[in-house]
């Protein structure tokens, strides 16, 4: 193998691999890029109190004596 050809073979990965990172830079640069500004959330909702239930101090003392 003489070195014209070997130079030649390298050129033309070269060649190949530039022309291929090429095309992914473009494919790349063409996707839409998306706006996150474009679709605001809506506002929140406050939260809505939660009806509670005062326990008797009878319901606290079983309560108290099932965990024991």
């Amino acid at each position: 193998m003489s070195k014209k050809s070997k130079a030649g073979k390298v050129l033309a990965v070269g060649l190949i691999a530039g022309i291929v990172a090429l095309l992914v830079a473009v494919w790349k640069a063409s996707k839409p890029i998306e706006d996150p500004w474009e679709n605001e959330p809506a506002p929140a909702q406050p939260q809505q109190p939660v009806e509670s239930r005062e326990a008797s101090v009878e319901e606290i003392r079983e309560i108290i004596e099932d965990d024991k």
